[in-house]
């Protein structure tokens, strides 16, 4: 009987807090825009890992926040499928420890079906400045 009733509260603790985890708030709307960038920053993820990999040598407990599209613009002709696109992200270890802002170039041409790194620059986090961090829609 004690084992049946540590498997039901086991049971209920485990869907309640999947439940209220599921909806958590975001300040960012749901917008077609929002969401677009959201997909392309996913989509960039292997070229992020790249690099951070380039930059600190490693991605071991290296994490990104606060992603965002600063520019993105077709190149060459209109219905054309290459793009570039300047994305800046802020990297941090642990819980609560930034490390660097980073602004990545990245460009999709003719030469190569995946997206090259055009080049970065990485700049130390300044707590004095309020960068711009939107959450995901």
């Amino acid at each position: 009987m004690k084992k049946m009733f540590t498997f039901i509260i086991f049971v209920i603790l485990t869907t309640t807090t999947a439940i209220a985890f599921a909806n958590l708030p975001t300040d960012t709307k749901a917008t077609r825009e929002n969401l677009l960038e959201d997909a392309v920053i996913d989509l960039l993820r292997p070229q992020i890992g790249k690099v951070i990999e380039n930059h600190y040598g490693t991605t071991f407990e290296i994490g990104t926040i606060c992603e965002r599209i600063i520019d993105i613009k077709k190149l060459d002709h209109p219905g054309s499928w290459l793009f570039q696109t300047k994305l800046e992200f802020t990297t941090f270890t642990g819980a609560h420890n930034p490390l660097d802002v980073f602004t990545v170039t990245l460009k999709k041409g003719w030469e190569s079906n995946d997206w090259i790194i055009k080049g970065y620059k990485a700049r130390k986090f300044d707590l004095e400045k309020k960068d711009k961090c939107r959450s995901p829609a």
